[in-house]
């Protein structure tokens, strides 16, 4: 087998053995709790299948494994070493970080104050370069698991807006564990028996992050450290679907990243340069995220009463409703021949009439009929857009936490 070939399949028994780790275990209870929790808040609210949250998690850990083997792939591929990043400090920071505010949990911030400490204090003695490398290929997996789940089993909410009053939206909240291979540099000669060999084509010098214009020391031992981490997602949407809204959050997010990773690459091999990625990564997460709330603010809700009839928001998988072949954003205006302009009517006839259901249902301008049968008593499994008027959950911009953190410090300063 070749060089090439045998330090692969090092990678994936080492990977295979995160996998089969009770650790990894744990964090998939930890993701499970976490769904269950949500799915409970969301219980007495709306219609929710009871065991929806084990099919979150198992998903979850089927796409964060995917993710792992491409995060993988990014760190050993663009040579980012471990060592050379202070890893300790970046956890401790972002952890203070959430001291403030939750939603200031993320290494984007972290990284970035760490880096401009070393570049104005000189400490900590990290490498800026492969600091933000490290950030820009965790934000590229997340944007890849946005993108291909970030709408699945979405949840749904009321949400309290300015202009337009309640109004119905989706809650996109995922969590996904991640294992990941990296590799970690070790000069000691002590340790070179636990290192891996470093392959000619890696000596080679063609390394993105892994360079500087003194080479690979050929005294340098390489070691595959196994990393554990949790991915998360959050976001409302009220002026989209689920699906286009996680696709525009997974391609800003994408962008940042790539520009995130080129100036990380540049910063590796100019010193000069580290200045870019050390401002570029918290401000440049800031503009994803203003991005998000600029679009969200101007576009019109999607999810409000029609004029005429009552317009569903979402549709259990598996429930009376979705095995009839209704959708979200269907307009059901009659329900047995009576007319319906309200949630509060439609309940009522759903309430009143068991057995054979006859509905009215308008989709995108076509109209039609959906006739089925339900046991006395059965939830229909559908959740309806709110009534003018109905209370809701004030939609905080959590996110933009650039003026958060500046309001923070007027308080601390005085």
């Amino acid at each position: 087998m070749s060089e090439v070939g045998s330090f692969v399949v090092v990678v994936l028994k080492l990977w295979l053995q995160i996998i089969l780790s009770p650790l990894f275990l744990v964090l998939i209870i930890v993701v499970g709790w976490q769904y269950r929790r949500m799915q409970r808040m969301s219980q007495g609210l709306f219609p929710t299948n009871r065991n929806m949250y084990i099919r979150s998690t198992l998903l979850s850990t089927l796409v964060g494994i995917a993710g792992g083997v491409a995060g993988s792939a990014g760190l050993l591929g663009l040579g980012v070493d471990l060592a050379r990043m202070g890893i300790a400090y970046l956890f401790i920071t972002a952890i203070l970080l959430m001291l403030i505010h939750p939603r200031f949990l993320c290494f984007a911030y972290a990284g970035g104050i760490i880096s401009v400490s070393h570049l104005v204090f000189g400490w900590p003695d990290v490498s800026v370069g492969q600091l933000m490398g490290l950030v820009a290929v965790l934000h590229m997996v997340e944007s890849m698991l946005i993108y291909f789940s970030g709408h699945i089993d979405p949840m749904p909410v009321y949400v309290q807006t300015e202009r337009h009053g309640v109004v119905g939206g989706f809650n996109l909240q995922k969590f996904w564990p991640i294992p990941l291979v990296a590799v970690m540099s070790v000069v000691d000669p002590r340790t070179a028996s636990t290192g891996i060999t470093l392959p000619d084509w890696w000596r080679a010098g063609w390394w993105a992050l892994f360079h500087d214009s003194s080479g690979v020391p050929s005294s340098v031992s390489y070691v595959l450290l196994p990393i554990i981490a949790i991915l998360g997602y959050g976001e409302v949407t009220t002026t989209a679907s689920p699906r286009q809204k996680s696709k525009v959050s997974a391609r800003n997010l994408f962008c940042f990243s790539l520009v995130l990773l080129i100036l990380s690459v540049m910063a590796s091999r100019n010193p000069h340069l580290c200045i870019l990625p050390a401002l570029f990564g918290p401000l440049g997460h800031e503009l994803v995220i203003w991005l998000g709330i600029k679009a969200e603010s101007e576009a019109t809700p999607s999810y409000v009463m029609p004029e005429r009839g009552v317009m569903i928001l979402e549709v259990l998988p598996g429930s009376t409703a979705a095995q009839a072949g209704l959708k979200r954003g269907d307009v059901v205006v009659g329900v047995n021949g009576l007319t319906v302009n309200s949630r509060e009517e439609m309940e009522a006839l759903l309430r009143y009439y068991g057995g054979e259901l006859q509905l009215e249902i308008c989709r995108e301008g076509q109209a039609f009929s959906s006739s089925f049968a339900r046991k006395p008593g059965q939830s229909l499994g559908i959740v309806l857009v709110p009534d003018p008027g109905e209370e809701g959950v004030r939609r905080r911009h959590a996110a933009f936490r650039s003026q958060r953190f500046l309001n923070w410090l007027k308080r601390f300063l005085r």
